[in-house]
């Protein structure tokens, strides 16, 4: 949290199914009367949703981050370009003309990109406005601090032909003469369409003239011009691998009973016909007819009750070839490709869909229609070729990464080859994609931390859940070895 905000307690819980961000303070006095009036009886563009409560001598303010995430979180899985880049800054700027318009001292706004929320499916900003007595700020400081973090630590520029906005930039902020007025200024120059979209040749600088020193007040680090970060070449390897499963079906014999049952039916009406009993004349006609469709129903839901109950299934080994493709770019979900073959073992006692002592390990799949509730991560919600295939199940070697596997379905399970590992729908910013429209678009993140693995809520509405428990939001809580863990209506099993 903010030094400046010092005995302010912050927390995060769901309330009402709504992801709350809150802030409690304990000292009443320490808030400017004015400026809470303001947050509680007005929607200020730009910040966020927030609730005023007064409990047991304690001032609460929560704001609502419900299916929000920082800023810093989008950034870490996404390529800005000029555009985006540019909205960015027109919000950081806008918003201290929102406050000026409802008469709001800049000292309150938090300028962190821990602290600036907004959904990775659009490019929106909300920002933390806390209404704190004598909670001064310099802004052009706060401003140059914010940018420079936000350029040379946390976005990756995407390449694109383009002018060289990012080093004008920097040059802007190691002005001594930057300030707030100075970036919109600046803004408002490129958006006037002279420089927009265009290359423009670099101008020359004078090798005699060094670059203006930061003043040591600004306590930054010295700036240098930076270019767009170049993308990885993503190196792809195919292998194939062959491995054996468990899947229940019917026996032949269950199949040879049904088909028998209905040849002599359908004897039983051609003889029936044969002898005149259809013939519009004959005036039992309708009886007759009635008569038999009862009585073949009958006979069909005795067969299919006998000859297809559960205590007739047999398992059969299955083998399969697997192609599986590494070293993909992660913003795609990967595809795993099956040969199948079936092979009957008779006498095989083994459970469903699992081998013991192993794990299954597999690529994500990819976005699926959304069936019997699973949602896709993408916007149709496609369904995948293969549906109604299943993952195949090895056995775990030693030293092997970390896994999760998803319960019911297909059963798949995934292994963890990145840290933090995320999950949810939205292909692009998470690792693994559920097909369900009731997970998140980032609905949960896994984390490696020095004493264990962590798993963190990313301010869902529909929440996670650890071994039966839900957890807040946006606070990472230990998972271990074996526990379960719901995001929503989608169980996983971990295993570490």
């Amino acid at each position: 949290m903010d030094g400046r905000i010092g005995e302010c307690a912050q927390e995060f819980r769901n309330e009402s199914g709504r992801s709350m961000m809150r802030f409690i303070f304990r000292d009443e006095s320490r808030l400017s009367g004015y400026q809470l009036e303001m947050l509680k009886n007005n929607r200020i563009p730009m910040l966020l949703r927030s609730e005023i409560m007064k409990v047991d001598n304690e001032t609460r303010i929560s704001y609502d981050i419900t299916s929000m995430i920082p800023l810093r979180k989008i950034l870490e899985r996404k390529e800005i370009g000029r555009r985006e880049f540019f909205r960015c800054l027109e919000q950081v700027a806008g918003v201290f003309d929102q406050l000026e318009n409802h008469l709001l001292d800049f000292g309150g706004l938090m300028l962190d990109s821990g602290m600036i929320y907004g959904s990775p499916a659009d490019d929106r900003l909300f920002f933390v406005y806390l209404p704190i007595e004598g909670l001064e700020q310099d802004v052009s400081e706060s401003l140059r601090c914010f940018l420079t973090n936000l350029i040379m630590k946390e976005t990756r520029f995407r390449n694109e032909n383009a002018d060289n906005y990012v080093q004008r930039l920097i040059e802007l902020i190691k002005s001594p003469d930057f300030s707030l007025n100075a970036l919109k200024l600046w803004l408002e120059g490129f958006a006037g369409g002279r420089d927009e979209g265009r290359p423009v040749k670099a101008e020359p600088q004078p090798s005699a003239e060094p670059a203006v020193p930061v003043r040591a007040r600004h306590d930054l680090p010295a700036l240098s011009p930076i270019h767009s970060r170049q993308k990885k070449p993503v190196v792809r390897e195919e292998q194939t691998r062959t491995a054996t499963g468990k899947k229940t079906t019917y026996p032949l014999s269950s199949w040879l009973f049904l088909g028998s049952a209905i040849a002599a039916i359908l004897a039983l009406f051609a003889a029936m016909a044969m002898k005149g009993a259809f013939e519009p004349g004959n005036p039992d006609m309708l009886t007759t007819l009635v008569g038999l469709v009862l009585i073949s129903a009958a006979v069909i839901w005795l067969v299919v009750s006998k000859a297809f109950s559960k205590e007739r299934k047999v398992e059969r080994t299955v083998v399969r070839k697997v192609r599986v493709t590494e070293g993909m770019a992660r913003d795609t979900c990967r595809k795993v490709e099956y040969v199948n073959k079936s092979i009957p073992l008779p006498g095989a006692k083994m459970p469903g869909n699992r081998i013991q002592g192993g794990f299954a390990e597999s690529e994500n799949r990819p976005a699926g229609n959304m069936g019997k509730g699973n949602d896709g991560c993408s916007s149709g919600h496609a369904e995948a070729a293969c549906a109604d295939d299943r993952t195949v199940l090895l056995a775990r070697t030693v030293g092997s990464v970390p896994s999760i596997r998803r319960l019911g379905g297909n059963g798949e399970a995934v292994m963890i080859r990145q840290w933090p590992y995320r999950i949810g729908r939205m292909a692009g910013q998470v690792d693994y994609c559920v097909d369900n429209p009731a997970v998140g678009r980032i609905h949960a993140e896994l984390t490696m931390g020095p004493d264990g693995y962590l798993i963190t809520d990313m301010n869902t509405r529909n929440g996670t859940y650890v071994n039966g428990i839900r957890i807040e939001p946006n606070t990472e809580y230990p998972i271990k070895s074996g526990d379960r863990f719901m995001l929503a209506n989608e169980e996983f099993q971990f295993f570490g």
